[in-house]
């Protein structure tokens, strides 16, 4: 049996290991909005700006995949197909750069896309398309602690498929899906295909 001064003096050193390892708690949700104000501060980050290249002067280099989640219809009388997309695009930008305080942090999230720089990537053979939003947009924006961010979205697109029909109804077809930089030069935007398995 300890005796009273044992036992009182067990449960100062439990009651001070409690409290010293609360002190060393530390809510990361709290840091991911200090890192995410930090980097994406005005004075710090203009969206408007795209990334730097390799050795700061080549182009941005974009890396894209997606994930074919349905085809709706394939219409040979409108020459067009209907397709439903998870479409993914992955760059390097070394001013989001953040500390991920050993691991904890591993990756940001945002779903406001006009908060980074954004690829002005389009599919030029679209003739309609439209974005998921229910229940909520179906969009993310992760910044990773080296400065790359992955930006993924829901989309389903109606494209135009030229057809020749000459051997139908033994006639094979093939229709593209095609994407191109709106607004930059390839001196400025390149895009590619993601490394193993692009297109699923």
């Amino acid at each position: 049996m300890l005796s009273p001064q044992r036992s009182l003096l067990i449960a100062l050193i439990c009651l001070a290991q409690s409290s010293w390892c609360l002190q060393q708690k530390i809510n990361y949700r709290e840091k991911e909005k200090q890192v995410l104000d930090q980097i994406l501060g005005p004075s710090s980050y203009d969206a408007r700006i795209r990334p730097s290249g390799i050795n700061g002067t080549g182009p941005a280099i974009v890396r894209d995949n997606l994930f074919v989640r349905s085809i709706a219809t394939i219409s040979d009388i409108k020459m067009e197909y209907s397709v439903q997309l998870t479409f993914r695009e992955q760059w390097l930008d070394e001013r989001l750069k953040f500390n991920d305080f050993n691991g904890k942090i591993k990756y940001l999230t945002l779903t406001e896309s006009n908060r980074v720089w954004m690829p002005d990537l389009f599919f030029s053979n679209e003739k309609e398309g439209h974005f998921h939003n229910i229940i909520m947009p179906n969009v993310y924006i992760r910044i990773f602690p080296y400065g790359s961010v992955l930006y993924s979205i829901r989309v389903s697109l109606t494209l135009s498929c030229p057809m020749n029909l000459k051997l139908y109804p033994l006639d094979r077809q093939i229709c593209s899906l095609r994407m191109a930089s709106y607004g930059w030069t390839t001196d400025d935007l390149v895009f590619l295909w993601k490394e193993g398995d692009p297109v699923q």
